[in-house]
């Protein structure tokens, strides 16, 4: 049984990282906050709702699972194949809704979701780890602290596979919200991440792109 679990462990993390591979994901979690930032410096903070509305409407057209798929669909599966979505990080049941009734006696080993290889995967700012300082502290002190605790946190929460694009981007907006007014702060802050997380995808579509030609008629 332990074989038969780390082999499902092992194919659930080459399909998680070919997921993440082309940059795809990386790219759309980076480009919702970076608009979400261009709109707030455009507007101030009296559109604070129209932002929760704009944020909300860009992470069902954008930032979705369902755009991954159809830009996959034109770029990545005619190039390497296709591969499923990964599963959601949420609880998972220790034997399978098909189970026969052997199966049952002999419960199946329960295998976590992969949550990605963080050099890889996208990491949206719901994923910053000090976010609500940033949101609700308006100190320019206060935001850079909260950014650049948080890009210690990367690193130190993944050690092993640093997600150097998320901490320098951390790093920089935390830097660069001492030069801005306070009202401001937070709109650089997405402004920055978002474009740390696009610079991520950028580089890891070109990447693919290079190793991965498009295929001749």
């Amino acid at each position: 049984m332990p074989e038969t679990s780390s082999a499902i462990l092992d194919a659930k993390r080459r399909a998680r990282d070919y997921w993440d591979i082309d940059g795809l994901p990386a790219f759309l979690a980076g480009a919702t906050p970076f608009l979400l930032g261009v709109f707030w410096l455009y507007t101030g903070k009296e559109s604070v709702w129209e932002i929760v509305w704009l944020w909300f409407l860009l992470s069902i057209c954008l930032d979705s699972k369902e755009t991954v798929v159809w830009l996959k669909g034109w770029i990545t599966y005619p190039r390497t194949g296709y591969v499923a979505p990964p599963e959601e990080d949420a609880a998972y049941s220790q034997c399978t809704p098909h189970a026969s009734a052997s199966s049952i006696k002999e419960p199946v080993e329960p295998v976590a979701p992969v949550v990605g290889r963080a050099s890889r995967k996208a990491m949206g700012v719901l994923n910053f780890p000090l976010f609500l300082f940033v949101l609700l502290f308006d100190s320019g002190w206060i935001v850079c602290l909260a950014c650049l605790a948080s890009a210690f946190l990367f690193w130190l929460k993944n050690q092993e596979d640093p997600p150097w694009f998320e901490i320098a981007g951390s790093a920089i907006a935390g830097l660069v919200s001492l030069t801005v007014d306070s009202h401001r702060t937070f709109g650089v802050f997405l402004l920055v991440f978002g474009a740390t997380g696009m610079v991520k995808g950028a580089t890891l579509f070109i990447r693919y792109l290079r190793q991965h030609p498009a295929p001749q008629a």
